[in-house]
């Protein structure tokens, strides 16, 4: 523990655990999310300022604790402000050790593609691409020439294809009926290359 972790290096969960135990505690305004390496600090608050204000003091923080621990951390962090459609904010510098934090339109966590509206447009037509592209690997085994079984094609479907299509979609529930009906078109298509049902 003393000489650090090597990054990529093998650890459990229960000794990871007990490394980042003694994370600072967030504020009544902070929540911290922890998942393996990746974090997300979520500050909270209808006021920009406000917001930037708690942010910076937990990260003063944490810059805290990352010297005592001797921790390094690789520099790909970004900062998003959720708000309701029409709202405009003055995004003020973040910093960490003495780095601005660059504010972007949309930021990838666990897999997910957030955007600042929350549409989940920008993940779902990520899933829709990456639907694509394993529905074109799998052409050959899913079409009416090649005659493969339906048996054969569900299975295909279930394990290939719909995790794809399926992941974290609890998330995206609040997306509007024009997305989730570009991936119902596409599940069709799947679902009709699967099973040799002829097109409408």
């Amino acid at each position: 523990m003393r000489a650090g972790v090597a990054q990529g290096g093998f650890i459990s969960p229960v000794l990871f655990g007990l490394y980042v135990n003694d994370m600072p505690t967030p504020s009544h305004h902070v929540e911290l999310t922890l998942y393996a390496e990746d974090t997300a600090i979520i500050a909270t608050s209808r006021k920009p300022t406000l917001l930037v204000s708690y942010l910076e003091s937990y990260l003063n923080d944490l810059q805290r604790w990352l010297n005592e621990g001797r921790i390094a951390i690789v520099s790909k962090s970004t900062a998003i402000i959720f708000a309701r459609a029409g709202r405009r904010f003055i995004q003020p510098p973040v910093t960490l050790f003495g780095e601005p934090i660059q504010w972007v339109e949309t930021t990838r966590y666990l897999g997910l593609i957030l955007d600042t509206r929350l549409t989940w447009s920008p993940h779902i037509d990520q899933v829709t691409k990456r639907t694509a592209q394993r529905m074109g690997m799998l052409g050959p085994l899913m079409n009416r020439k090649s005659d493969p079984s339906v048996r054969n094609g569900d299975l295909l479907y279930k394990h290939l294809i719909r995790p794809t299509m399926d992941y974290a979609c609890s998330a995206w529930g609040s997306a509007t009926r024009t997305h989730v009906r570009r991936l119902q078109v596409l599940q069709s298509e799947c679902l009709r290359l699967a099973t040799g049902a002829p097109g409408t």
